[in-house]
């Protein structure tokens, strides 16, 4: 399949220092695919800053404000110390949602059959007028927003398997219905941010369109699949999605730092071949997929190289 891998060394400029989500994330995935030859079977694009129209669709333009006054005046962090600023961080975040929205839109015009996007700063916890958890501007939410408002699609389904719920994700389409949320994180009772529990479950015209599905620390791959083959994917089906965005994070793994669940590659591939599957049957294979965490090098890396593998494997 003509799968796009969009990435740019502008992401490597958003300074965090020892901070766990530094360039050396995108590093180790950019040697590994250079090693193990998967840069050549791949449409490798880089990246545009997105507009403002794009990220306001989303963010208040005071918090914009805020990101771009705050990164550029030297402040070291904002708001919170888990999200460290440089100089180049509102340009480099600019750039990861105008990424992932030109993965979107190049996908919907059939230009590529689907997508992966390695950028930082990630997104998913980022709301509409705040950064928080790393994240500064929401690219998944932003590339749903393009997807729905600018492109008119009416089910556009975010999958976000993050060890982390995607709390400014959700927030964002709580009262809306043409964008169905689901999560899979570690319980929020025992996992930052606190939220992602099973009664969330939207509000108003949205209400049924957000599903979380918490799991409890040292969950396994066998709990994974179970829950994703008895209960979600089964849920995405009765969706039927015309686009699919995945929040593709892989600090679930049982060697990454920041959490205490025991997936494998082995879960993330079912899933990601779960999605490719759901793609295929439903929209014509329109799927971007978009990194999010992942902290341990080695795992984040092979981890990646075998979700592009998935992603770019021609339908059986």
């Amino acid at each position: 399949m003509n799968t796009g891998l969009y990435t740019d060394p502008i992401f490597l400029q958003h300074d965090t220092g020892d901070h766990p989500e530094n360039a050396g994330r995108l590093d180790a995935i950019s040697s590994t695919l250079r090693g193990n030859g998967m840069l050549g079977r791949l449409q490798v694009k880089q990246s545009q800053v997105a507009s403002a129209e794009d990220i306001e669709r989303i963010h208040t333009r005071d918090h914009v404000r805020r990101v771009e006054e705050a990164a550029l005046s030297g402040m070291r962090y904002l708001g919170t110390p888990d999200c460290v600023l440089s100089h180049e961080t509102y340009l480099v975040a600019q750039h990861a949602a105008g990424a992932v929205v030109q993965a979107a839109s190049e996908v919907a015009q059939g230009r590529l059959d689907n997508a992966f996007v390695a950028c930082r700063p990630p997104g998913h916890h980022a709301e509409a007028n705040r950064a928080l958890g790393f994240c500064y501007f929401n690219n998944v939410a932003i590339a749903a927003a393009f997807l729905t408002d600018a492109l008119g699609y009416q089910r556009v389904l975010i999958f976000d398997f993050d060890v982390h719920h995607g709390n400014g994700t959700q927030h964002a389409f709580d009262a809306r219905r043409d964008v169905f949320y689901c999560s899979v994180h570690q319980h929020p009772r025992t996992c930052y941010p606190g939220t992602g529990y099973a009664e969330e479950r939207g509000a108003g015209d949205g209400l049924g369109f957000t599903l979380n599905a918490p799991v409890l620390p040292y969950a396994t791959d066998a709990d994974y699949l179970a829950l994703f083959d008895g209960t979600l994917l089964p849920a995405f089906m009765e969706y039927k999605p015309d686009f699919i965005l995945l929040s593709a994070g892989f600090d679930a793994h049982r060697d990454d730092p920041l959490a205490l669940v025991n997936l494998t590659q082995v879960g993330f591939d079912h899933m990601a071949r779960g999605m490719k599957r759901l793609s295929l049957d439903c929209c014509q294979g329109r799927l971007v997929s978009v990194l999010e965490g992942g902290y341990n090098y080695a795992r984040l890396s092979e981890c990646v190289t075998s979700h592009l593998e998935i992603l770019q494997a021609d339908p059986a």
